[in-house]
Order: C-alpha cells, then structure tokens, then sequence
C-alpha cells in the first residue's frame, strides 16, 4: 500500500511541478498554515516535494487521504492526466481499504485455527497472501479480526478515528451556524484564530466551524477530544449538536 502512494506522489510532483511558481507556492502555504501552525516550519519550505512532506509530517496529508493533492491539482495544475491517476489510486484504495491494515475478517469455516495462531510478520503476510487468493471473491464476516502486530492494530484505530472525527465534524459544521465563536472558544481556540477564521471565510458559516474543528482536533489529546467536543457543544447551549455528536460516538466505540 505505502509503496502505491509513494508511487502517486512521485508522478503528481513529476507532472506538477513545473506549475508551481513561487507565487502559487505561497498561496498554498496560505492555505493550510491554521493546520501546519507553524511560520518558521512555513518559511523553510521552497518547493512543492518539501511542501508535500510537510504535510505529511502534520499528518495533514497521508496515504489515506490524498485531499490536498485533489486540491492542488484542481485549482493550479488542470491537467486531466493527473486527475485520473488521483481517481485510480483512490478507486483502489477504497478496494483494498478493508485488507490494507491487515484487519482480515474471515469465518471460522475457512481459517479454523486463526484466533488460537500466532505469527511472525512474514508468515502473516504469507497468510494473508494466501487468503486473498483463495477468498477474493468470497464476502466478509466479521466473526474474527486477524492483526498482524501492534503496530498495524495502531494504524487501523487511528484510521478509523479519523473516519470518525471527519464524520463529527462534517455534521457539527452543518448545524453549528452562528454559534460557532461561542463555541470555539470552548474548545479553547484563540481570538486571534478565530478571527483569522471570520475573516477568511466572512459570509460562510460552515467554513467557519468547520476550520474551528480542524484546528481544535489537531491541538486536541487523542484520547479527550470527543468529551471535551461534547462539553464545549453542551457549555455553547448546542445541546442538540451534543447529542448528535454523543450517537455518532456510541456507534463507534474505539474512538
């Protein structure tokens, strides 16, 4: 999986750098420089490549998500070729996402003895090689999660975190309206931020929380941001929004 996106980065910078100027160069640091929160890191970066790896660096960009790069090529690049190797990666990567972390649901009819194995790293790619061969054209159930080690059982959860912040958030920025700053203040964002936030995006409310929640989940602690979301809704009398947020949460427990 990384070694495809290592592929796609390599040809989105063979095919769009020779359009980015140092003009453009500056308008996208523009852009993402409430997520990046860092000038000096800002001020160091004199390419795209470098650009790139700093968002990757802020987790802002990833092999799971390749949003930044739909922009940059949407608004700058205009080249179709490069759009339709954006589809394809995404088109596979929402193929093979349930298998990607090694998250492999099979029945007990056919891997009996999975959940009394343990493996090394090879024989479980081995293995799981071997099941999607046999299996690929056999559904899933979800009797049984195989993880290869811990730290892939750490990606997956930080995968489906993120699903679930993204899915908080899309609904939050629907509803929240003017209540917006009250609430940012809440979630501890500053005046400053805030008003960087009104005046960037000066008649459109759902920008405005929705940048408000973009800032708050990159500062938030891994393990508190939805209570402390859940507070700062209930502390900004949205309630409503609260329990929205509160079903959302429940469905998916490993948050």
């Amino acid at each position: 999986m990384f070694e495809k996106y290592t592929l796609l980065c390599q040809d989105f910078l063979s095919i769009a750098e020779p359009f980015i100027d140092s003009n453009i160069l500056n308008q996208m640091k523009c852009n993402y420089a409430h997520e990046i929160d860092s000038k000096r890191k800002l001020s160091q970066i004199k390419d795209l490549k470098k650009f790139i790896r700093l968002l990757e660096k802020r987790d802002i960009m990833s092999y799971s998500n390749i949003e930044p790069l739909w922009c940059i090529s949407k608004k700058y690049i205009h080249k179709s070729d490069l759009e339709s190797k954006l589809q394809e990666y995404e088109s596979w990567l929402e193929a093979v996402s349930p298998l990607s972390l090694c998250n492999i649901y099979q029945s007990e009819v056919l891997v009996p003895s999975l959940a009394s194995k343990s493996c090394s790293e090879h024989a479980c790619n081995s293995m799981l090689s071997q099941l999607l061969i046999e299996n690929s054209t056999k559904p899933f159930s979800s009797s049984q999660t195989l993880y290869c080690n811990s730290e892939q059982k750490e990606h997956y959860n930080l995968y489906e975190r993120r699903k679930l912040q993204e899915a908080v958030m899309l609904q939050v920025k629907d509803r929240l309206g003017r209540s917006w700053r009250d609430v940012a203040r809440h979630l501890g964002i500053t005046e400053c931020e805030i008003d960087a936030i009104q005046n960037k995006y000066p008649y459109d409310l759902k920008e405005q929380s929705y940048e408000i929640l973009k800032i708050y989940i990159l500062q938030s602690d891994t393990e508190q941001w939805a209570i402390n979301l859940i507070r700062a809704l209930e502390k900004g009398r949205r309630r409503d929004i609260k329990e929205l947020v509160e079903e959302l949460i429940l469905k998916n427990r490993n948050i």
